[in-house]
């Protein structure tokens, strides 16, 4: 008895001096709170004075102006000998009126005013304390939502009556703790501890209902106090204490979740339905024992969630859906992670099936119960969410089963479009988006049942494909936090299928989870990037349109080629196939479904650089490309390549694009071509020379001619710029195959005699240079000085490919060995290469004295220099030999004649101009 007064005086306590210390509380910290805004606003009072205060302080006071530089000595000398009390007190005095004291000495202002008050006077908005600038500052999305938590809770704790909310959330904690000591305690016979309990909920339930119309917010808030003292006082009656068998709690339990829905729904209140939904889901974990009888806290929990689709059928309070959703399936979830057991999945399964069911028909409800201007919106997180963590679950629990998941899978998108024809059909026009995501769910469902049938370790795939879903609705309905959570829950999807199933490519192509689950993540990706490609430019995420895009293709590719790799033979055909299909669907949709997507455009670009590198593969694999059986698959896609090139010339990207295309094809097809030809040749003449590799610029030579003559069919709608891209590419690469043939190629021309100049390799460098040359006349006036450095350029390589010729002649005519080390070792090849760039040099300044072209000449001079220099420290070592005296013979004769017929330009003589000033021409 004793300890019954004791506690009951304890409740009294609570419950009297709670709300006299908050109340004491409050009153305090209102008077602080007051302190604090006088004082502030007796700072901006001051702040304003001081803002409206004279430039010139001292003429308020009528004494006269003085300058620093006119104040005297005696006046400085006095104000430093003052005692420190009274510079104490005047610096106080100061400092009282806002102004800091000014030092003994200091500097003053233009206009006589001390230093401290120019600097104040000077920058008032130093000292302003509301800046709007700061204020105007963006908030990222993240502190908005922590304000908004902020402001929720600070809500609760302020709007309405405080009193009534704090001891309310206070007394729901010291009851549910108050009857777990009781229970384990108490002397008291426990049935009397738990009907004082009961009694005192529905005391409060009886209390705040009277006062419902007088005071409304106040008496929601007992009922709600209320309904919660009874809800914990069951389920500890029965769980903990074993009072109440299960069949009358599991009815006690009923009745008060449809008296609470009686209440809600007759008061309008969601606040009520929230309050005593959250205590409803708190109960379980106030009073546990951990006693892990999962059947009864599953049992209580699908009593509670029919209570929220009762509610949902009358009303589309979101909030009231969403906490049941978590509750239930957050602490289904953790169940599964912790206490889950193979012997557990039957009744855990009908438990899971239950959930499932309600939650899906919510999320229906819940577009249907809307207002007027907003029938048929759908709740992405319930309608899309459910099926997520569903299929998750079920994954779990039936993974050790062959086919559970297939059924599983196939069952749950029967459901779905059942649905959504039921939707479709009854409901209503306005409801179509809602019909068209349940249709979405359900397809996926059913789709990603037959992979499921193979193995049923890869439900990451589909969450992936709902994510997308999420993300649709999201967009629709502008929500951007649910936009986020969408694209966060597709990466982490196809994170965790690629950590844990992509390598499970079975025992049959194709139809295995790797390429199933490969493929559904690409297609959520792809449509997620679509879906954020048709946004408006400044739609928060629509730049993430780009990695998704990259991201959805990486994931088809990847899985068709990990197929390929495992099961497919003739590995080129299939990735011909592979890339090409892909690039015609992208241009497909792109140009002729005018979806007008660019990255699909850029995709479509690449197939070029794809073929380049299969052709390198089959090159290095086998020696060559066009090989049959893979000829007829090339073919088809270089006609496919060029097909789709023309398709794109339609993009709105600039005009460099489609001319950068047709080079690369034109280009790429002259190298295949080429490098073809050479092959077959190679096979069917014997010992051919090496000389022969002349014919890898066949092709390269005859695309530079064709595109002079303009026979190209593009070169007609591009234009001269497609005409310069394709000679200046080509010429490019032939630039560095004439620097490579030059220094390792000996040139051989057999089964024909090797002739210099009239070799298959000079040959090619001759056509090479009269192309080069002829094409000058297409650059455009305004490109002359490009002009005069292509010509110096050639010149340049003319030089280097004579001196090849001379090298490779040696080679052949005086047997010396074809190694540069060798030939710049032999005394006759240094003799020969004096000459020749003596030669050279000569004809050069030659040239340049009868053209008057100054610049050239110089640059031959330069040349016989180096031949000089070249002379004295590499032929002077060995000067006895014939060789050697040649070399000075000749060379100094043809110096001797160089400076008589060839003198040097002179500089160009100033002319006049029309209006008389000298000018250079």
């Amino acid at each position: 008895m004793d300890e019954l007064i004791i506690i009951i005086s304890l409740l009294v306590l609570v419950a009297v001096g709670l709300p006299v210390v908050l109340i004491v509380l409050v009153f305090s910290t209102r008077g602080k709170i007051g302190e604090l805004q006088a004082q502030l606003d007796k700072l901006r009072a001051r702040v304003g004075e001081l803002e409206a205060r004279p430039a010139v302080a001292p003429a308020e006071s009528g004494a006269p102006v003085v300058s620093g530089d006119e104040a005297p000595a005696e006046s400085v000398t006095l104000a430093a000998d003052e005692p420190a009390s009274v510079v104490d007190e005047r610096d106080t005095t100061l400092q009282q009126a806002g102004v800091e004291a000014e030092p003994i000495g200091a500097d003053r202002g233009a206009a006589g005013q001390p230093a401290a008050a120019a600097t104040i006077a000077a920058e008032p908005d130093a000292v302003k304390l509301d800046s709007p600038a700061r204020m105007a500052n963006p908030v990222d999305q993240v502190e908005i939502l922590l304000r908004r938590i902020g402001d929720a809770v600070k809500s609760y704790f302020t709007d309405g009556n405080i009193f009534v909310r704090v001891g309310i959330l206070i007394l729901f904690f010291g009851v549910a703790f108050l009857l777990k000591y009781a229970a384990e305690n108490s002397r008291i016979p426990i049935e009397f501890r738990f009907m004082g309990a009961a009694a005192g909920g529905l005391g409060l339930l009886i209390f705040g209902w009277r006062l419902r119309l007088r005071k409304p917010v106040y008496g929601l808030l007992l009922q709600g106090g209320g309904i919660g003292v009874i809800y914990i006082t069951i389920f500890t009656a029965f769980k903990l204490a074993h009072l109440l068998p299960p069949l009358l709690t599991f009815a006690l339990l009923v009745f008060f979740c449809a008296f609470t829905v009686a209440l809600a729904l007759l008061q309008d209140s969601r606040a009520l339905a929230v309050f005593a939904l959250v205590g409803g889901f708190l109960a379980p974990f106030l009073a546990s024992t951990g006693s892990g009888n999962y059947i009864g806290l599953f049992s209580y929990y699908t009593v509670l969630n029919a209570a929220v689709l009762a509610v949902a059928w009358f009303r589309a309070w979101r909030l009231l859906n969403l906490l049941g959703f978590a509750f239930t399936f957050g602490v289904f979830i953790l169940w599964v992670a912790l206490d889950y057991q193979v012997e557990d999945m039957l009744p855990a399964g009908a438990f899971l099936l239950v959930f499932f069911l309600m939650y899906s028909l919510i999320g229906v409800l819940y577009a249907l119960r809307q207002p007027e201007r907003l029938t048929g919106l759908v709740d992405g997180t319930l309608v899309f969410g459910t099926p997520v963590i569903v299929s998750g679950l079920f994954m779990a629990m039936l993974r050790h089963l062959d086919y559970g998941i297939a059924g599983a899978s196939a069952t749950m998108g029967l459901y779905y479009i059942a649905l959504a024809r039921y939707c479709w059909r009854n409901i209503g026009a306005e409801f179509r988006l809602l019909a068209e995501a349940l249709l979405a769910i359900g397809v996926v469902f059913a789709t990603i049942a037959i992979p499921y049938a193979l193995d049923g370790h890869w439900s990451s795939a589909a969450w992936a494909l709902e994510a997308a879903g999420i993300l649709w609705v999201s967009i629709r309905q502008q929500r951007f936090y649910a936009q986020c959570f969408a694209i966060l829950l597709q990466v982490g999807a196809a994170v965790l299928f690629l950590l844990r199933n992509f390598d499970d490519i079975g025992s049959s192509a194709w139809i295995n989870p790797s390429f199933m689950g490969g493929s559904f993540i690409a297609l959520g990706a792809l449509v997620s990037s679509r879906m954020l490609y048709l946004q408006a430019r400044d739609f928060k995420l629509r730049l993430l349109h780009v990695p998704f895009y990259v991201w959805g293709m990486g994931w088809w590719l990847a899985s068709v080629i990990t197929q390929i790799d495992a099961y497919v033979e003739h590995q080129i055909m299939a990735l011909l196939l592979l890339f090409g299909a892909t690039a015609a669907l992208l241009v497909y949709l792109d140009r002729l479904r005018q979806w007008d997507w660019m990255p699909a455009s850029i995709n479509a670009a690449l197939l070029l650089p794809v073929l380049s590198v299969i052709a390198l593969g089959s090159l290095v694999d086998h020696g060559h490309v066009l090989f049959s059986p893979d000829f007829y698959f090339w073919v088809s896609a270089i006609v496919l390549n060029y097909w789709i090139i023309e398709r794109l010339e339609s993009v709105a990207w600039p005009k460099w694009v489609n001319v950068a295309q047709h080079t690369g094809f034109v280009v790429f097809l002259a190298l295949l071509l080429s490098h073809e030809l050479l092959w077959r040749i190679d096979r069917h003449v014997s010992s051919l020379g090496e000389g022969f590799i002349a014919l890898l610029a066949l092709g390269l030579l005859i695309a530079i001619s064709l595109a002079q003559q303009g026979r190209l069919p593009a070169i007609k709608r591009l234009g001269s710029e497609l005409q310069l891209g394709i000679i200046g590419t080509a010429s490019v690469l032939l630039l560095l195959w004439s620097l490579l043939v030059n220094i390792a190629n000996s040139g051989a021309a057999s089964p024909l005699p090797y002739i210099p100049f009239l070799n298959p390799l000079d040959l090619a460098h001759i056509a090479f240079f009269m192309l080069v040359l002829g094409s000058l006349r297409l650059l455009p006036p305004s490109l002359t000085l490009q002009r005069e450095h292509i010509l110096i350029l050639l010149a340049a390589l003319i030089f280097i490919w004579l001196t090849a010729v001379l090298m490779r002649s040696m080679h052949h005519y005086l047997d010396i060995r074809f190694d540069l080390s060798t030939l710049l070792q032999d005394t006759r090849v240094q003799t020969a290469i004096s000459i020749l760039w003596t030669v050279i040099g000569m004809g050069a300044m030659l040239f340049a004295s009868r053209r008057s072209l100054r610049t050239l000449w110089i640059a031959a001079a330069g040349l016989v220099g180096v031949v000089l220099v070249k002379m004295f420290f590499v032929d002077l070592g060995a000067s006895g030999t014939v060789e050697r005296i040649v070399s000075f013979l000749v060379v100094g004769g043809l110096l001797i004649a160089t400076g008589y017929f060839s003198p040097i330009p002179n500089k160009a003589e100033p002319v006049a101009t029309e209006a008389g000033g000298p000018t250079h021409a």
